[in-house]
């Protein structure tokens, strides 16, 4: 499911994204982030995943790793753009957190953004790469 679900957040498929959270879905971005903080249901998820498209233009999340959990999946990553001007892409480690109940997404959370950040996000999750 947390495959499918960053494939929606790939192809900017708000529908699909959001037809796979519960009605109580929560969003937890990283503090550094661009869109920092916690969002609470189906509109304030909506409005993040829009303002992310817009400032990650052509952004993509590929998952190297996951760590199954039970009613939780840890998926280590990474995220990629391109440079402004440029057809070069950079991209930098994730670390998300990706919760479950009857069937449904119902937390997603930025463990970590960067390599230091997911370095010290693995080992409080107790995991390595």
């Amino acid at each position: 499911m947390v495959g499918r679900l960053l494939d929606a957040w790939n192809r900017r498929d708000l529908d699909a994204m959001l037809d796979l959270g519960g009605s109580e879905l929560v969003y937890v971005n990283s503090p550094t982030a661009v869109e920092p903080g916690t969002r609470r249901g189906r509109d304030e998820v909506r409005e993040v995943a829009r303002k992310q498209w817009e400032i990650l233009a052509d952004a993509r999340f590929e998952v190297d790793k996951f760590f199954d959990r039970g009613d939780e999946v840890i998926a280590l990553g990474r995220l990629s753009r391109s440079m402004p001007g440029s057809d070069t892409r950079i991209e930098e480690p994730q670390l998300g957190s990706y919760r479950f109940r009857d069937g449904k997404i119902t937390q997603v959370e930025v463990l970590g953004f960067g390599g230091t950040e997911v370095q010290k996000a693995l080992e409080a999750a107790g995991l390595s790469e």
